[in-house]
């Protein structure tokens, strides 16, 4: 049994790239039979080491407090000092931010902060600036990691992503966990044999343009992660909320796309890009709620405001 909660968006379309990458963080939640997990989507915080906004929180930071985890994907590398440009990989966009956001972030709760660190930026500023970023994360609790699985009780994060959007793909199989998209036994696989822990299954997935439903290929897949034993499918990529961006499958929630928390592009009005949801998902025993905020943000001269409330 399945029910779609529907946002009617135009989009544009996608292309198949047959590249998962993936990694796993386990960590344990006091009271995980009753939980309110805090969902929002991709984060771009700094470009060629430009800030873009020092707190982007604050508008949303009274329901980040209430969370029993919160869980984001970030695009940015993260280094303090910056990294020069000579780090900088072959790619139209690369971002870099000193962090300060994530200081704010992370001054605003104490309770787990799940990152989705394997994306299509992941390495922009190449090797070193992966590191950078992992080392950033970890100093301050940040929970994430590219490849190794750390281990305590209930929540199993796996982390991963089907493009990477540059000219050396190779430089992301050396350095991330790689899985092909037409080989994926082992990853439903993997998921299988954990037992007895409630598992989040973050995938950067798709085109950051949609026209209409995601694709059927990643329909199926994610819900092949939750027959799989995934309580959450965590998907992000698209600029925009994708139309049916939540959808109740199997006793699971598939987060199909969410937009945006923070970007600098300028406005698509097709898409409505400055437009974007938190999804709050409330587990209440074994049952799974979902809950969507509406959140935007304006854009003057062409810079974007720090999201709000809508």
């Amino acid at each position: 049994m399945k029910r779609i909660y529907k946002i009617l968006i135009t989009c544009s379309a996608i292309v198949l790239v047959s590249i998962v990458l993936v990694s796993i963080v386990i960590i344990k939640i006091n009271n995980s039979n009753n939980m309110k997990l805090i969902f929002f989507g991709d984060c771009m915080f700094g470009r060629n080491g430009h800030p873009f906004f020092e707190n982007p929180f604050v508008n949303v930071e009274h329901i980040l407090k209430q969370g029993s985890a919160i869980f984001f994907n970030l695009e940015t590398t993260v280094s303090r000092p910056l990294l020069p440009a000579k780090f900088k990989q072959d790619k139209v966009f690369n971002y870099q931010s000193t962090g300060e956001q994530l200081d704010s972030l992370r001054k605003i709760t104490k309770k787990p902060i799940f990152v989705s660190s394997v994306n299509n930026h992941s390495l922009d500023y190449g090797v070193q600036g992966h590191k950078n970023t992992m080392k950033f994360l970890k100093k301050r609790n940040f929970l994430c990691n590219s490849k190794r699985k750390v281990e305590d009780k209930n929540i199993v994060f796996f982390n991963a992503t089907d493009h990477c959007g540059c000219k050396n793909p190779q430089l992301w199989a050396e350095n991330i966990w790689l899985i092909d998209y037409d080989n994926l036994e082992p990853v439903f696989q993997r998921i299988r044999n954990v037992k007895d822990k409630f598992i989040v299954f973050s995938i950067h997935w798709g085109s950051n343009w949609v026209n209409g439903e995601m694709p059927q290929h990643i329909q199926e897949f994610g819900r092949r992660l939750i027959d799989s034993g995934v309580n959450i499918v965590f998907g992000h990529s698209a600029h925009h909320v994708v139309q049916n961006p939540v959808e109740e499958y199997n006793g699971g929630i598939i987060i199909h796309g969410l937009g945006d928390f923070v970007n600098d592009y300028s406005v698509d009005k097709k898409y409505k890009s400055d437009e974007a949801l938190l999804c709050i998902v409330h587990k209440k025993g074994k049952r799974l709620v979902p809950e969507l905020v509406p959140i935007k943000r304006k854009f003057v001269q062409g810079r974007s405001s720090i999201p709000f409330i809508k």
